[in-house]
C-alpha cells in the first residue's frame, strides 16, 4: 500500500469519528438546555474548547453566543473542525481512495456528505438541529459497520481503525481535560 493511500484511509477513519463525536457532543450539549431552569445560562464555549479551536473561534467572534458557536462548530467552512469541514474532507478522502474502500461505503459518505451540504444551513434553529446532527451521527454508525462487517482485515482496514480509534482517545482526552478545568 502506497503512503499516500495510507495517510487518506488513516483521515478518513479520523474524520468518520469526529463527525459522529462532534455532532454526538453539540446534540448532548443543546439537550442539556432543555433539562436546565428557565433563566440558567450555560456557557457556548466550552464546546470550542473541547474541539480545540478556541484561537479560531477568538479571532472570528467577539462573543460566546449560541447561535454563533453552533454555526463556527458545525457549517464554518474556514473552521477545520466544524462538522461540515470534517463531513468534505472525508468524502474527499474517500474519493481518493475509492478503489481501497467498498463501494457502498464511498456511496453512503457521499450520501453523507449531500445530505450534510443540503441541511447544514438548517442547524443553527433548535428545532431542526436535533434531527440533522442525529441523522450525521447514524450515518457515520452505518459507515464504520459497513466497514467494519465488509473489509478484509488488511492495511486499509487497519489504518481506518487505526485512525477511529486515536480520534476517539483523542476527544475523550480533551473532554477530560476540558471538564476537570470546568
Amino acid at each position: 500500500m502506497l503512503s499516500s493511500v495510507a495517510e487518506r484511509v488513516y483521515w478518513l477513519g479520523r474524520y468518520l469519528e469526529r463527525v459522529e463525536n462532534s455532532a454526538r457532543l453539540i446534540n448532548v450539549y443543546s439537550s442539556m438546555l432543555l433539562d436546565l431552569p428557565s433563566g440558567t445560562q450555560i456557557g457556548w464555549g466550552m464546546l470550542v474548547d473541547i474541539t480545540g479551536c478556541t484561537e479560531e473561534y477568538e479571532q472570528a467572534h467577539d462573543t460566546m453566543e449560541e447561535k454563533q458557536v453552533l454555526r463556527f462548530l458545525i457549517a464554518d467552512k474556514s473552521n477545520p473542525a466544524s462538522v461540515m469541514s470534517c463531513v468534505t474532507t472525508m468524502r474527499e478522502n474517500a474519493r481518493t481512495t475509492r478503489e481501497v474502500i467498498p463501494a457502498e461505503a464511498w456511496e453512503l459518505i457521499n450520501n453523507l456528505y449531500l445530505y450534510m451540504k443540503d441541511n447544514v444551513g438548517k442547524v443553527a434553529a433548535r428545532r431542526t438541529r436535533h434531527q440533522t446532527l442525529e441523522t450525521a451521527v447514524g450515518e457515520c454508525q452505518r459507515i464504520i459497520g459497513l466497514l467494519t462487517g465488509s473489509m478484509s482485515r488488511n492495511n486499509v482496514y487497519a489504518f481506518i481503525q487505526l485512525g477511529l480509534k486515536l480520534e476517539r482517545a483523542d476527544m475523550t482526552s480533551r473532554m477530560v481535560d476540558v471538564g476537570s478545568i470546568s
